[in-house]
């Protein structure tokens, strides 16, 4: 089972002429590394909002450890841990290196030196 899947998934805020998310579809496997990378606007904290069940979709499927967000948003939050901070990269390294970097920080990634 993925550790997330989302498929087809669509957010327009109200009022609005075009979509926020349009039509996404993406598979995370368990242990893997994963980053949601993009210019200003392109969706990244509205799909994440999504996934972490502070925003509802306006259509499509997010599956996080098999609970669909929409339904079982409690088990969602049970199973979640976000963390919320201010950009600090490292310009001297790739957005894979700070990545790395970062989630090794916090024990999410098994240093492994070179």
């Amino acid at each position: 089972m993925p550790s997330i899947k989302v498929e087809r998934l669509v957010k327009r805020y109200k009022g609005e002429e075009t979509n926020a998310v349009d039509d996404i579809s993406f598979t995370v496997a368990p242990g893997s590394l994963f980053a949601l990378l993009g210019p200003n606007g392109a969706g990244k904290t509205t799909t994440i909002s999504i996934l972490t069940t502070t925003l509802i979709p306006t259509s499509g499927t997010v599956l996080i450890a098999g609970y669909d967000v929409s339904k079982q948003a409690k088990a969602v939050r049970e199973t979640v841990g976000i963390i919320f901070q201010k950009p600090s990269l490292d310009l001297n390294l790739t957005a894979e290196e700070n990545i790395r970097f970062h989630a090794t920080l916090y024990g999410l990634y098994p240093f492994r030196p070179t």
